[in-house]
């Protein structure tokens, strides 16, 4: 039987406000993160945020070792507590780590799309066969 779970996380890191989308099924773990802006994001835009720009979020995919999620029900006063302490420390440190190696992966896909597209024009360009006769002289 497979399950699926999904959150969304509001955080404010100075000075925008981001929305961190998450989200679980089987054995497989993808976040996304959405700038909403400087001032505090209206229930509205919540909403329309997740109902009808849903399917232009794209997700950074993981693979989760089945040892790391747990099906357990928590008390919901202890949630509380997580809930009051994820806000006073930030994002869970999953979603972090998650995010960090999405940057990591754009900036090394940007890197070598930048080297071969150099490369490229390199290859490209024709050699003025003038100069290098003026200079062997």
């Amino acid at each position: 039987m497979s399950t699926v779970k999904g959150s969304l996380t509001i955080v404010y890191e100075p000075p925008f406000y981001k929305a961190i989308f998450e989200r679980r099924f089987n054995s497989t773990y993808e976040v996304n993160q959405v700038n909403l802006g400087p001032s505090e994001p209206k229930l509205t835009l919540t909403y329309d945020l997740v109902i009808h720009h849903w399917n232009k979020i794209i997700f950074f995919k993981q693979t989760v070792c089945g040892s790391s999620v747990f099906e357990r029900r928590i008390n919901p006063k202890h949630l509380q507590r997580l809930a009051k302490k994820n806000i006073q420390y930030g994002v869970g440190t999953k979603a972090q780590q998650t995010l960090q190696k999405q940057l990591e992966c754009q900036k090394v896909a940007h890197q070598h799309n930048r080297h071969t597209k150099k490369k490229d024009i390199n290859c490209a360009r024709p050699r003025n066969t003038k100069t290098q006769e003026t200079l062997k002289t």
